[in-house]
């Protein structure tokens, strides 16, 4: 971002500020409550920055023990047709497909077709430095000298595709389907935009009622939209292929079944799932704010475990706190869940959904 972006929107950023602290400031003030109530405050939130930061559509679910106990839409999935926002309502998650990628990796190491200690180059060209490995790949560390810094880039974690599809044996998106969107019978969510028309070749790898559930599920995606001053306007839509880095359709009631599957150990082992939520340490022995394919940090004591996703065109957050047994999800229609926070930077209390969320449900 420049600086002359920042300029730009720093009202935005002020006014946001100043909506989560008064919001913040009154959960602090008032007498202790339940669920009910405290999702009903944190509903007022959502709804009063979705306007602030000029987001047409957003869709929100949290989780407590795994099941649901708030999901709401806000806001238009399509503007000029007046079609709400609902928690059925599809999105692109843009990089909350990464957790799915730390996922089906994690499976070959199970089952010993792959170590995360692999050179990545046994599996793409696309990473110059030639003692990169796989894992450098997946906690954002292969710039430069392999090991030695943290630098979130979405494009170097596109290569982890060819390295699910070799381990894996089948290609990315098939593998995506089979191991992990069907066994949490995520039935609405689907491995690319481009299966709404796919070529001979993609849609040789599905049976013809799953290409027809993905046609009609594509059906339900909001229509996306960018940031425009004051206002937003009509986009196009991101790159419609999927990679490990981005590109899976899902909407916040298929990623709440995703979620509940996780904290079951469905798809890993727990002590494989505690792997991808360890912050992982540079070669001079500084604590990252990444894991295996998660962010990792601690607020107050209290471990969260999360994600975002941004396109210009659609935004995610994807906030745990496992020790408490609470889940955030939120997709949007637009940037605005994350353009105007630092989120790459490793820091999820920098967004102000977040930590609205944290101060009312994490006291």
């Amino acid at each position: 971002m420049t600086a002359s972006t920042r300029m730009l929107r720093r009202p935005g950023l002020i006014a946001l500020t100043l909506t989560v602290t008064f919001i913040v400031l009154w959960a602090r003030l008032a007498p202790a409550q339940d669920v009910d109530a405290n999702a009903a405050l944190f509903e007022r939130y959502v709804e009063a920055l979705r306007r602030i930061a000029h987001v047409p559509g957003i869709s929100g679910v949290i989780l407590r023990d795994g099941r649901p106990v708030w999901q709401r839409g806000f806001g238009f999935a399509n503007v000029d047709a007046r079609v709400p926002a609902t928690p059925d309502t599809l999105y692109d998650i843009a990089s909350l497909t990464k957790t799915f990628t730390s996922t089906l990796l994690l499976q070959c190491v199970e089952r010993g077709t792959l170590s995360l200690d692999d050179r990545i180059a046994r599996y793409s060209a696309a990473i110059p430095e030639a003692t990169a490995t796989v894992r450098h790949v997946l906690t954002h560390t292969s710039q430069g000298t392999p090991g030695a810094a943290y630098r979130y880039d979405g494009g170097r974690f596109a290569a982890l595709t060819s390295v699910v599809e070799a381990c894996q044996a089948r290609p990315f998106r098939q593998a995506l389907a089979t191991l992990i969107l069907d066994r949490a019978a995520m039935t609405n969510s689907v491995p690319g935009h481009d299966l709404e028309q796919p070529t001979p070749s993609l849609a040789a790898l599905f049976d013809v009622p799953t290409l027809g559930r993905y046609v009609s599920s594509v059906k339900r995606l909001a229509l996306p939209y960018q940031t425009a001053g004051n206002d937003f306007a009509p986009a196009g839509y991101p790159p419609r292929d999927i990679s490990a880095s981005a590109g899976l359709l899902s909407s916040v009631v298929d990623l709440a079944k995703y979620d509940a599957a996780i904290d079951t150990n469905v798809f890993i082992s727990p002590d494989s799932q505690a792997l991808a939520w360890t912050n992982a340490v540079s070669t001079t022995g500084q604590v990252l704010p990444y894991g295996l394919g998660w962010f990792v940090q601690h607020e107050r004591g209290v471990p969260l475990i999360w994600h975002y996703g941004q396109w210009p065109q659609y935004s995610a957050l994807y906030l745990k706190a496992p020790d408490r047994r609470l889940t955030l999800i939120l997709l949007a229609n637009s940037g605005g869940l994350s353009e105007a926070f630092p989120m790459a930077d490793g820091d999820v209390m920098a967004s102000s959904f977040a930590k609205a969320f944290v101060r009312i449900f994490i006291p």
